[in-house]
């Protein structure tokens, strides 16, 4: 009697979510079709469809899992004290740390959403500026703390300073994308940190 064969093996949905991840992050969702999401991970359209919905709910699922895993190490950043320049720079050189890892797209996947929200849904382009907004509010909550303390004048505009440096998170992420090397991204957050006033 013959060995009949067994059952498929089903795909891990959380492996299948971080192929999903690794292939909007370099190509976009605009450049992503369901069968390229069949191919990269291995389920069959059906599959995806069952256990994921359609490709924009994909893709949301997606981009939350990439803010997901990242979490942790800015809520370690933002929550261990010190001075604020220590704590921007260190913010800045993580983000720059994390964009040119060789097993990663280039560039980083919430930067290329946000620069490809023309041609996608409205509900993944406010996706992608909601996690903007969550950290910039973050940045702000420690800018103001660090005025209160006495690190930064008290003409200094908080609001601003985090916006700024908000927007040179965003700024690191383009260069990456545009095939800046450590050495270029670093030089820039050399340039940012001569922004804060004297004797931050």
């Amino acid at each position: 009697m013959g060995i009949g064969r067994g059952r498929p093996r089903k795909s891990d949905p959380e492996q299948v979510l971080d192929k999903a991840m690794a292939l909007f992050w370099e190509r976009g969702f605009e450049g992503t079709s369901m069968n390229d999401l069949a191919c990269a991970t291995g389920m069959a359209k059906p599959g995806l469809y069952a256990t994921f919905g359609d490709k924009e709910e994909l893709y949301s699922r997606a981009i939350t899992r990439y803010f997901e895993q990242s979490a942790p190490v800015f809520d370690e950043i933002f929550n261990t004290p010190g001075p604020v320049k220590d704590f921007l720079r260190r913010y800045l050189e993580t983000i720059a740390a994390s964009l040119n890892k060789k097993d990663c797209p280039s560039g980083c996947f919430m930067v290329n959403s946000i620069i490809d929200c023309a041609s996608q849904p409205s509900s993944l382009e406010s996706l992608g500026r909601e996690f903007h907004e969550k950290r910039q509010g973050a940045l702000l909550k420690r800018v103001q703390e660090a005025q209160q303390q006495g690190e930064l004048p008290a003409d200094a505009d908080p609001k601003a300073l985090a916006d700024f440096f908000a927007g040179q998170s965003l700024a690191l992420g383009v260069m990456a994308r545009s095939g800046a090397d450590q050495k270029a991204l670093q030089s820039f957050i050399d340039v940012a940190m001569t922004v804060l006033p004297e004797g931050a």
